[in-house]
């Protein structure tokens, strides 16, 4: 039976035995903390306000990512990382496997946060199916491109600031002081539009809209980053998991952002 791996862009849909998270690092004045294990999210989430127009964030080092392969006892190691358009982690990862024995796949998710953790999710059942880790490789590989992950959050600027994306997306939607639906497929964040009202009101519209897409054969997953009963009833109503996004993620999504990942069934 093959390990999986991912890192803490990526927040996973329920916790599973032989699974590891290599944790990235945001940057808070002066420190430079490990995710999910320096800064929780308990502690994050009440800081983030006070954090959010000044942090930075840097991926794990090659020596992060071999020192978890040397620790691991399976010899087959699968590694999922987000995307690499968004972080250099992808590339850390791939220097350390080829400074390994151990048989290392490393898979580029194409997405992030709940989305690359629905791939994440349903790498763990194809192991518990019995696939091997090539096969199981091949098989994500094809349904990486159906996972879209669709957001509503607070404000572009973090994006913008950080070279997410262009400066002009983020430019427009605080001058006209809307709130952005914003699409992260195949590596790509694309704003798809900007409406006025509550971030949930606008999450919950639009993702009624799309539920038609999405293919039933597969789980989905709904995530926030300030908890509310809407987002937990909603979350019930429609069968999906339900996550508050890691710190990491969270920086860059803002107070009241709602996310929607699932894989496609037809053309969003």
């Amino acid at each position: 039976m093959f390990h999986i791996v991912i890192d803490s862009a990526i927040d996973h849909l329920q916790d599973y035995p032989s699974f590891t998270v290599i944790p990235l690092y945001l940057r808070v004045g002066e420190k430079f903390l490990k995710d999910r294990v320096e800064i929780t999210r308990d502690k994050f989430y009440s800081i983030m306000s006070s954090v959010i127009d000044t942090f930075t964030t840097s991926q794990p080092s090659p020596e992060d990512f071999k020192k978890v392969f040397q620790s691991i006892p399976e010899q087959d190691i699968l590694v999922l990382t987000v995307a690499s358009s968004l972080s250099g982690t992808m590339q850390s990862a791939l220097a350390a496997a080829r400074e390994t024995t151990k048989n290392v796949k490393v898979l580029d998710t194409l997405n992030a946060s709940i989305a690359s953790g629905l791939l994440a999710h349903i790498a763990v059942q194809l192991r518990e199916q019995g696939k091997t880790i090539e096969e199981t490789y091949e098989e994500l590989m094809q349904i990486r491109e159906k996972i879209s992950l669709v957001a509503v959050i607070a404000t572009l600027k973090n994006l913008v600031r950080l070279g997410r994306l262009p400066a002009i997306a983020g430019w427009v939607g605080g001058l006209l002081k809307t709130v952005p639906f914003i699409r992260i497929k195949g590596g790509e964040i694309k704003p798809l539009k900007n409406e006025r009202g509550s971030p949930f009101t606008i999450f919950k519209k639009n993702v009624d809209k799309i539920m038609n897409l999405v293919d039933p054969r597969y789980p989905i997953a709904m995530a926030y980053t300030d908890l509310s009963g809407d987002i937990v009833q909603y979350a019930q109503e429609k069968g999906a998991y339900l996550v508050q996004v890691s710190p990491i993620v969270g920086a860059f999504a803002g107070n009241n952002a709602y996310g929607f990942a699932f894989v496609e069934g037809g053309n969003l």
